[in-house]
């Protein structure tokens, strides 16, 4: 006859195993996230910038969703939250009104009322709080080696990085080109800029640029630009960013053979990129030039406009048109040039 322990134990450990299956489910620690709709989503904060927010679910990965939908934010654990005048708090509650934002600080204190939109960020990058700097950058080489009825080698390198901190940034960049014909050298250019921004506030910044450039077929023995600018930063994050500035710029230009030059001009340059397709397609667009004041016919452009493709761990692949054009060259030079490339590089 079986012991009566072992009946007892029959209906006790359906019970006991449905315990622990009923509390572990509920013992995940999770944000809240209400929504002005009336959603609610589970999961945790990421962050806030740039009027979106981020927040991670267990079942669609990390969801984006515009900060002016959100309703009311509740973390399990505090979070940092930055205002617009760049002073932080920590809250594990965000309620929006029409008429403020409440943050709840501490359990027994009373909430901080801000007016509405003047909450910046919720788990800001340590760069801008200050602590640490952001640094970023790519290098990429484009080499093509044709052989048949005509020898041909291509070589292209470009490199940039940026050093960001809470406000300011130091930014540079250089570029080198050769090509040969039959071992006959056919293209030989480079170009090397650096540049400083200040930021009074979070946008509009002021600075000065220093750059140089050498292209031994259009007579250029040295080209030095220099001079202040003021910019704005429309969007900085990882998906968006959109640059501009404007300045006055001294140009002094040296030539093998034509006469040498140096006069004042206009200087602008223009700074896009998006990822069109998250994490995999990213469509980007550099613009640089500077007009003369003295002479309407001295204009010279430099663009890039291309498609990054990320490939693994920092690897990324890049499809490439750059239009240069010079109006101040000699006469018996090409004003145009314009340049196809596919790119490898490595970017961080």
């Amino acid at each position: 006859m079986m012991p009566l322990s072992n009946y007892l134990a029959r209906p006790v450990l359906p019970a006991v195993l449905f315990s622990l299956v009923f509390f572990t489910a509920q013992s995940p620690e999770a944000d809240e996230l209400l929504m002005k709709d009336g959603s609610r989503l589970l999961g945790k904060v990421v962050k806030k910038e740039e009027g979106t927010l981020e927040f991670e679910t267990s079942y669609a990965g990390v969801i984006k969703v515009k900060w002016s939908d959100v309703s009311q934010l509740t973390a399990d654990a505090p979070v940092k939250v930055m205002l617009e005048d760049e002073s932080m708090l920590v809250a594990d509650q965000i309620r929006k009104t029409e008429e403020a934002t409440l943050l709840a600080t501490e359990a027994d204190a009373p909430e901080v009322s801000v007016k509405p939109g003047k909450v910046e960020y919720i788990n800001p990058e340590p760069w801008r709080t200050g602590e640490g700097v952001k640094w970023t950058g790519l290098i990429s080489v484009d080499i093509e080696l044709d052989r048949g009825n005509t020898d041909e080698d291509d070589l292209e390198v470009d490199a940039e990085t940026r050093i960001r901190r809470q406000h300011d940034r130091f930014s540079f960049m250089a570029r080198y080109e050769e090509d040969k014909v039959d071992g006959k050298l056919t293209t030989q250019e480079w170009k090397q800029g650096n540049k400083y921004d200040y930021f009074l506030t979070e946008k509009f910044y002021y600075g000065a640029l220093l750059a140089f450039e050498h292209d031994k077929f259009a007579d250029l023995d040295l080209r030095t630009r220099a001079g202040p600018h003021v910019g704005y930063q429309f969007f900085e994050t990882r998906e968006l960013n959109l640059d501009t500035n404007v300045g006055l710029l001294y140009v002094d230009e040296n030539y093998d053979e034509a006469e040498d030059d140096e006069f004042w001009s206009l200087g602008w340059q223009i700074d896009y990129d998006w990822f069109l397709v998250p994490d995999r397609v990213q469509f980007y667009h550099r613009h640089t030039g500077f007009q003369a004041l003295d002479s309407t016919d001295n204009l010279t452009i430099d663009s890039w406009t291309g498609f990054r493709f990320p490939l693994y761990k920092g690897i990324v692949a890049s499809t490439e048109a750059e239009v240069d054009y010079d109006g101040g060259a000699p006469s018996d030079v090409d004003k145009t040039d314009t340049t196809y490339r596919l790119k490898l590089g490595y970017q961080w």
